[in-house]
């Protein structure tokens, strides 16, 4: 028969409750001897147990097992049984919940039957919710009935990293170096003493590494006990392996001998007749990775600009000792109806022939008419004043045409080149004839020149 209950939840913790119900109904109840009374007469019911809960109360739906103790009274009969059941929990909104059981009532005593019991119901909580207090994440210590939060002290310092090169120990510039950790990943550059500075960070686990020339450094890991030192920087070294040798220098402009940044510098190793450029730095710097026992020609490239070519080598040089190689760069502005004077020239004694290996000179016009695509130039040739000076000027004009073929082997169009022999009507200085000058003062006047015609 159905009847009406009350029941009562109490927590024990999140996975068990205890249980109490009180519910009465109108029923025919059967007795064990089989005979009954007859019509509806009202049962009283009264239990106690626990809900041992699969899941806690957070969740949408709770099932639960049902185990405790009960007592009956009808028609002045009291009875003793044990109920077990299953039940599941609806949890729905501000604590409000539907639940739903059965269970099987072992009787106890004789004035009780085994039956089946089975409810529906709605409940709802009683009295305020209890909020649990938020945890403390300051220590606290307790001073007479006061409670005094004790600030928790943060532990700050500068990471000073150092980039070294692991043969030679020197320090090294422009590597960059990341600091990794739980707030994400910086990136700082070494100095010109090799250092990286990663300022005001707090105690923690960090990983550093560094790349240079696109080789990378030794790993350093910081762990939060490193923190705990004096001083307010931490120094981690890290160690670079690199087997070539720097080639560092500087481009400068000739006649003021002032740095000129933007120009390409371009380097050729003889024995690979392979050749690499890169742009050099603002201030007119630059570096570049050489391998050992090789030779190299290097060269610089800048619109309307001549450059000296340099040769440099690593033979001979120990990689352990050296990390460096310095060279300096020259290059100088044509300006139209500037004369340039081609030092580096060299012809056999009294003859046009010019001796090829000596004269480095020509492929730096060689260059800068490659680079220079559009420029059309005069060769002028000139001697000094010792001889016939018919002679002079036949054998200068000789030698700028020379220097014309020369150009023309290495495919310089013909057409923008003009030659001029000027033999020793242009002096440089009081050496005419009839002057005792010295052979320097004579080499002065026997020089090659050229002169941008137009551009």
């Amino acid at each position: 028969q159905m009847g009406f209950g009350l029941n009562y939840f109490k927590g024990f913790n999140q996975f068990l409750d205890v249980v109490a119900t009180l519910d009465g109904s109108g029923v025919d109840y059967y007795f064990k001897d089989g005979t009954t009374n007859g019509s509806s007469r009202f049962l009283l019911d009264f239990n106690v147990g626990f809900n041992v809960k699969l899941v806690n109360d957070s969740k949408p739906v709770a099932s639960y097992f049902f185990g405790g103790t009960g007592l009956s009274y009808y028609q002045k009969k009291a009875g003793l049984y044990f109920p077990v059941g299953v039940g599941v929990k609806f949890n729905l909104f501000n604590e409000a919940f539907i639940t739903s059981n059965m269970q099987y009532r072992i009787a106890a005593t004789s004035s009780v039957n085994h039956h089946f019991y089975y409810t529906v119901g709605i409940g709802t909580a009683i009295g305020k919710k209890v909020k649990k207090p938020k945890p403390i994440e300051k220590e606290v210590v307790v001073i007479t009935e006061q409670i005094v939060a004790k600030p928790v002290e943060v532990v700050r310092k500068d990471l000073k990293i150092k980039v070294i090169d692991d043969q030679t120990n020197i320090a090294l510039p422009n590597a960059i170096v990341s600091l990794i950790g739980d707030s994400g990943t910086y990136t700082s550059t070494t100095n010109a003493n090799g250092e990286a500075v990663f300022k005001n960070n707090i105690a923690g686990n960090y990983t550093i590494n560094g790349v240079l020339n696109g080789i990378n450094t030794s790993v350093q890991i910081i762990k939060n006990s490193n923190f705990d030192v004096s001083g307010e920087h931490i120094l981690i070294n890290l160690s670079h392996h690199d087997p070539r040798f720097t080639l560092t220098g500087t481009v400068e402009e000739k006649n003021t001998n002032m740095p000129m940044g933007g120009v390409l510098v371009s380097i050729t190793d003889r024995a690979l007749a392979k050749t690499t450029s890169e742009n050099n730095a603002t201030d007119g710097k630059f570096n570049i990775q050489i391998s050992a026992n090789s030779d190299f020609m290097l060269s610089a490239k800048k619109a309307n600009y001549i450059s000296n070519i340099e040769s440099v080598s690593t033979k001979g040089l120990n990689r352990s000792t050296t990390l460096y190689v310095k060279l300096l760069l020259d290059i100088e502005e044509t300006k139209a109806n500037t004369t340039i004077n081609l030092k580096n020239i060299y012809y056999a004694t009294g003859s046009s022939l010019i001796k090829q290996e000596a004269s480095s000179d020509l492929d730096r016009l060689v260059l800068f008419l490659i680079d220079n695509p559009n420029v059309k130039i005069e060769i002028a040739s000139h001697s000094d004043s010792r001889g016939v000076a018919s002679k002079n000027l036949i054998l200068s004009k000789k030698r700028a045409q020379e220097v014309v073929n020369y150009l023309k082997i290495k495919n310089i169009n013909q057409s923008r080149i003009v030659a001029k022999g000027y033999g020793e009507t242009k002096i440089l200085n009081a050496c005419r004839d009839g002057v005792k000058c010295t052979e320097a003062e004579h080499e002065r006047n026997r020089r090659t020149e050229f002169k941008v015609i137009s551009n």
